[in-house]
């Protein structure tokens, strides 16, 4: 009989990360049990839940090109893949594609990106200020140039892809356990297993740090430095006095702002807070949408200069302080400790290709669909950094 408490992998963290990752083990044959350890079932403050739920392939490197080809295409797919006993998970994926505006200052970067995009097959576009208005006709365009499109990417309900991937998943056989991992058991380069809040000790010699924001701390239970924070990210709810006929795509405002169309054509905005520090902290500030955001929403859109604040919140991203990307694959000197983290404000879009990458790489020990190994844990012992130019 075998002990319950035994299993074969462990992956800390159930969200869309650690839920890809158990899926696709599960769905590719891995020949093992699988456990997933996710401290709060509710996800009331996972990360996953609380983004926006963008896709995108406007990246200027090619292995952020190559994973978000991987995971759109997934994407689109989703309900016939998550498909248990008849149901359909709906995700409301909205194609309408990201709209990066350019200024002169970031023109001729865009400009560079398009081109190395269409070389990897990313269908985007350099539109003039007349087609970028047909996109937007609210749009002031006095100080801009173009704007690079990429159509097809989109937007999402994130809440109903982890429900997808964790239903899936449980039906594939994947055992997941409300428990917080608060110790990693390790013999010289090996791994032992972890041990539980309550005092339980559950055993294996493979686990998958997907932990997100915890990512740094759950690396420190098994003696492993990886540089990797929690910092807050804020989401605010806007309604303007008219509300738009036409579909937003998902813009990017030369100041760094962003906003797209919520239920009932409201607007969904947020801007990335540079100075922001380290910390769990899920409160969400709105003065930082008064004094940061709604000139530029302003400037931007004339008609949001008189929008209304109907709510917000607060997230948190997975700040990968040595460049910003994701760290993937197995340590090189710890046996059986995998790593999914650090994808900066990604993790959602890139989940599905980590989780087919991590499954090959456990199961055949090499990566065959999509190759990330630049994005391996080496690259911090080598000085080596992957250099992303598209970060929002």
């Amino acid at each position: 009989m075998i002990s319950q408490n035994i299993f074969d992998l462990i992956i800390i963290g159930g969200g869309v990360m650690g839920s890809s990752i158990a899926y696709h083990l599960a769905n590719d044959g891995f020949q093992g049990r699988i456990a997933v350890f996710e401290k709060d079932p509710t996800y009331e403050k996972a990360s996953t839940v609380l983004s926006v739920g963008g896709i995108r392939r406007q990246f200027s490197t090619e292995v952020n090109i190559w994973i978000c080809q991987y995971s759109l295409s997934f994407f689109k797919e989703f309900g016939d893949r998550m498909e248990v006993e008849g149901e359909r998970p709906e995700i409301d994926f909205k194609p309408r594609g990201y709209l990066f505006l350019g200024n002169e200052k970031n023109w001729p970067l865009l400009v560079k990106h398009q081109a190395f995009q269409k070389s990897h097959g990313v269908e985007t576009h350099l539109l003039n200020l007349e087609e970028t208005l047909r996109l937007i006709p609210d749009l002031n365009p006095e100080d801009l140039v173009g704007s690079s499109f990429s159509p097809g990417d989109g937007y999402m309900d994130p809440h109903s892809v982890l429900q997808g991937f964790v239903r899936k998943a449980k039906h594939l056989g994947v055992t997941y356990l409300p428990q917080e991992v608060v110790g990693i058991l390790r013999k010289g380069n090996r791994l032992e297993g972890v041990e539980t809040k309550d005092g339980t000790i559950y055993a294996s010699h493979s686990l998958v740090n997907a932990a997100g924001p915890f990512g740094g701390d759950v690396g420190r239970m098994a003696g492993i430095e990886i540089p990797v924070v929690p910092v807050r990210r804020m989401v605010y709810l806007v309604k303007p006095p008219r509300l738009f006929d036409y579909d937003l795509p998902l813009t990017i405002d030369p100041s760094g702002v962003y906003f797209l169309h919520e239920t009932g054509k409201q607007i969904l905005t947020g801007k990335s807070r540079k100075e922001e520090p380290p910390g769990f902290n899920y409160e969400w500030d709105r003065s930082y949408f008064q004094e940061a955001i709604w000139p530029s929403l302003a400037h931007r859109i004339p008609l949001f200069n008189e929008l209304k604040v109907v709510s917000g919140w607060a997230g948190l991203y997975e700040i990968n302080q040595w460049d910003f990307n994701g760290i993937i694959g197995e340590h090189p000197e710890v046996k059986g400790f995998y790593m999914a983290v650090g994808f900066s404000g990604h993790g959602f879009q890139q989940a599905p290709a980590v989780g087919k990458a991590l499954s090959e790489l456990i199961r055949l020990g090499r990566y065959e669909t999509v190759d990330v190994s630049a994005l391996g844990y080496e690259r911090i012992f080598e000085g080596r950094k992957v250099l992303e130019e598209e970060v929002i």
